[in-house]
């Protein structure tokens, strides 16, 4: 997804205005589908739909934005943290109790974080409003996979509409406030190859991509989806590597293979842990 944007990008568009066109575009052509029953469908998922369309809405635009003007293989790794918040919210809200190896998979996920982000000075936080973006962005995501488990009868139209309905919202007040660099001159732009390449992002990634996720995770637990979702890692970080100049070192290697080995911890031992509605205690 990371490529199609940057060549948006370079048409002329600023980042924070491609974010907001991908999105865009979806929105327009669900609509139809809402107003097919008079938005009854929107109106039937109440306050989980609503949170699942903000937090999704919020995730989507931060990211699209945030590996435009960032480092794309850091914010990768950044956004995919989303399987510690995922197991806390999933004991928070879903009464999951974490089981041994679904600690041991968010320790390990922290840990990733902060090989990652330590170069020796300070805490090991993000360095860029781009590298805190992807890292809320997957705070939002995991927001998103736990309302989705509570939204099991509202349809995918809908909770894809809402969701593109939010990351334009989202976009304008971010470019209203100017957080991203300003569209430096309209008429420069190259228009058929911007919009050639903001198709491409809503048709092949956005509304396949987005629907097939919200269908997967709406049958999974809100930690499995999240890593399973994380093989976006291995390929963020790899054709970052191969088509940037972004330098990837060791501790960009050790931190992102220390993230995703939470996700095999996860997927291996930590998959089947009992909610309280099952056993009846905490």
């Amino acid at each position: 997804m990371w490529m199609p944007l940057t060549a948006a990008y370079g048409t002329g568009l600023s980042g924070a205005w491609v974010a907001w066109m991908i999105y865009g575009v979806p929105a327009v052509l669900v609509l139809p589908f809402i107003l097919r029953d008079g938005g009854r469908g929107l109106m039937a998922g109440g306050w989980p739909l609503l949170w699942l369309g903000i937090s999704a809405g919020i995730c989507n635009y931060l990211y699209a934005a945030s590996v435009v003007y960032g480092d794309v293989a850091r914010i990768v790794l950044l956004f995919y943290v989303n399987p510690v918040w995922s197991v806390l919210l999933e004991r928070l809200i879903l009464k999951t109790r974490i089981t041994p190896a679904r600690g041991a998979a968010l320790a390990v996920g922290l840990v990733g974080m902060i090989i990652l982000n330590y170069d020796g000075e300070g805490l090991p936080l993000p360095r860029s409003f781009a590298e805190w973006g992807g890292l809320a962005a997957g705070f939002c995501w995991a927001i998103a996979l736990v309302t989705m488990r509570m939204t099991p009868k509202v349809g995918m139209v809908e909770k894809a509409f809402l969701q593109y309905v939010t990351a334009m919202i989202v976009g304008g007040a971010i470019l209203a406030f100017g957080v991203f660099p300003a569209q430096a001159d309209w008429a420069a732009v190259d228009w058929p190859a911007a919009i050639f390449w903001v198709a491409i992002v809503a048709g092949i990634w956005v509304v396949p991509g987005l629907l097939l996720s919200f269908w997967a995770a709406a049958r999974l637990s809100p930690t499995r989806a999240s890593m399973l979702f994380m093989a976006e890692v291995v390929v963020g970080v790899v054709t970052a590597a191969i088509w940037t100049d972004y330098p990837f070192g060791w501790r960009e290697a050790i931190g992102g293979l220390v993230i995703v080995s939470a996700s095999v911890l996860e997927i291996l031992f930590g998959a089947h842990a009992p909610t309280i509605r099952e056993t009846g205690r905490a």
